[in-house]
């Protein structure tokens, strides 16, 4: 397992998205994931509802193009 000097820094999303790219995820985010992953922009605005800091960090990963570095080098994953 990695070492994450400033995980508890992060925000939910961010955890998230952290745990996703370093297969860090539980049983129950995996399947999130996979359900983000597959939701139309309606099934989107639905789960954005109940799981707002993943969809929108998830959502910040594939389109923002310092966002993922950004976190990285906050969580102390990269200098």
């Amino acid at each position: 397992m990695i070492h994450i000097p400033n995980f508890n820094s992060l925000t939910e999303g961010e955890k998230f998205i952290v745990k996703w790219q370093y297969n860090m995820l539980g049983s129950f985010e995996s399947a999130l994931v996979s359900v983000i992953q597959r939701a139309d922009i309606i099934n989107l605005s639905r789960l954005i509802l109940g799981f707002p800091e993943e969809v929108e960090a998830f959502l910040s990963f594939g389109t923002i193009k310092e966002w993922w570095p950004e976190v990285q080098k906050r969580a102390g994953i990269v200098e």
